[in-house]
């Protein structure tokens, strides 16, 4: 027999099987936050102590990985009982990255919230928690949020008295349990399959960087038992710096500063208005394709450096972790960066550009750096980095220098090789995309009942 459908009265979803119910979530359950509490400080977090102390950042799929917590003592667990945790509980956090979903369980010690999420404690029991799990995580409560929030602030943020009147849809306990199980079964396929695509993308990355590294150190020489393809076979001597390596033998090395100079040009009076960006994955890119909506740059460009094409930027703080890149505009670049560009004939910017962003040189930048850079990452985390890469210990940096027409093939060399293996990683990538837009689908046509379990 056909299922029966009826008119959910919600405008987002529509039909829904006949017999399904569509109660409030305030009608259901409890939302609770950790509102009006004591916020904890950075010297308060204790290893192996009474308490799990749960961020947005624990948990990323439906478990909260636990070793990840920070742990607190016993009276501040205390403190408010209402942020308490128990095994079934659902947490959904409610600040930035709104829509993170978890079940509690498998704790093993007390656990409570941190600021930015929500528990759902279910006052009767009408939902199969993994069921609600799902119905959550769906396109489901963005689309109710983005819809109640219409004209609302950019900053995002799942509102209490909002999400309480979040409508649910409620099968039987018995269907829920079915969806819930092959939602379990399908979903967790397709988290495998996504899997290996990032697995593969990571490993054509290393490959890929193995390919630059090879190059720019050992030439295109079949010796250096690689697969950069050459009919030479070159000699190859010890070039006394251990982050080169052998290099070959015709090869000559020289100070960073015989080959590079600073440029130091103030953009006073103003030469340019044109804002350069610079980023680990991308480079020296135009700022106005910038995708976020962070505006770093002050209205005065005469605070601002130049940079020509063919210069290599460097920030003098991220070295250490690959903001390096070849400029192919004249712009206005950050006063903390580092410009340079060729002061000799044989000097290849775009070679050098490679050489200067490899793993190993980037262990040089980090032994260079000097002082202690700390990130605040909220919740009372905090990151440390090394700080500022001196610009003449940059400048005595020794660097191999291969023949101009040598330092031309290879750039050639990687860029074709780059290319191709640019184009599988975007294949792999569009995978990835395609895999979880079945997952939303196949999520959303379940627990809406557009689909049935049989």
């Amino acid at each position: 027999m056909a299922r029966e459908y009826r008119d959910s009265g919600i405008e987002w979803i529509g039909q829904i099987p006949k017999e399904w119910e569509v109660p409030r979530l305030k009608n259901v359950a409890e939302l609770h936050g950790r509102i009006g509490w004591n916020g904890l400080r950075s010297d308060e977090f204790e290893e192996n102590s009474y308490a799990y102390l749960v961020t947005g950042q624990d948990f990323k799929t439906s478990e909260i990985v636990w070793n990840n917590c920070y742990q607190i003592r016993k009276e501040r667990y205390d403190e408010d009982p209402f942020i308490q945790l128990h095994n079934g509980e659902i947490l959904v956090t409610k600040d930035g990255t709104i829509g993170k979903i978890a079940i509690v369980s498998k704790m093993d010690k007390p656990g409570c919230l941190n600021s930015g999420i929500f528990v759902l404690r279910q006052k009767i029991d009408a939902f199969a928690p993994k069921y609600l799990y799902w119905q959550l995580y769906s396109t489901l409560l963005k689309t109710y949020n983005d819809y109640m929030n219409l004209g609302g602030t950019t900053i995002v943020h799942l509102y209490q008295n909002v999400f309480e009147r979040m409508p649910l849809l409620a099968p039987s306990i018995s269907e829920q349990q079915k969806i819930a199980d092959y939602l379990d079964k399908v979903c967790g396929e397709v988290d495998e399959m996504v899997t290996l695509q990032e697995t593969m993308i990571e490993e054509l990355k290393a490959y890929k960087q193995s390919v630059i590294t090879e190059a720019v150190t050992k030439g295109l020489n079949p010796r250096s038992a690689s697969p950069l393809g050459s009919s030479k076979n070159v000699p190859m001597r010890n070039s006394g710096i251990d982050w080169i390596g052998e290099i070959p033998e015709h090869w000559k090395l020289a100070p960073l500063k015989y080959c590079f100079c600073r440029r130091s040009e103030k953009n006073n009076p103003v030469k340019t208005e044109e804002r350069l960006s610079l980023s680990i994955d991308k480079g020296v890119t135009l700022y106005s394709e910038k995708t976020t909506n962070l505006d770093r740059f002050k209205d005065d460009f005469t605070q601002y450096q130049l940079a020509y094409p063919n210069d290599i930027v460097l920030n003098c703080m991220n070295m250490i972790v690959g903001a390096v890149g070849l400029s192919n505009y004249m712009g206005c670049v950050s006063p903390v960066y580092y410009v340079i560009y060729p002061v000799r004939q044989d000097i290849n910017p775009l070679y050098y550009s490679y050489l200067l962003n490899i793993p190993t040189i980037r262990g040089v930048y980090y032994s260079l750096g000097k002082g202690i850079y700390a990130i605040e990452r909220g919740e009372g985390r905090v990151n440390t980095c090394r700080l500022k890469v001196a610009y003449n210990d940059f400048g005595r940096l020794n660097i191999p220098v291969p023949p101009l027409e040598e330092q031309k093939e290879i750039t050639r060399f990687i860029q074709q090789k780059c290319s191709e293996i640019d184009s599988l990683i975007a294949l792999k990538q569009a995978k990835i995309e395609e895999l979880k837009e079945y997952k939303k689908s196949v999520i959303y046509e379940y627990v809406t009942g557009k689909k049935e379990v049989v």
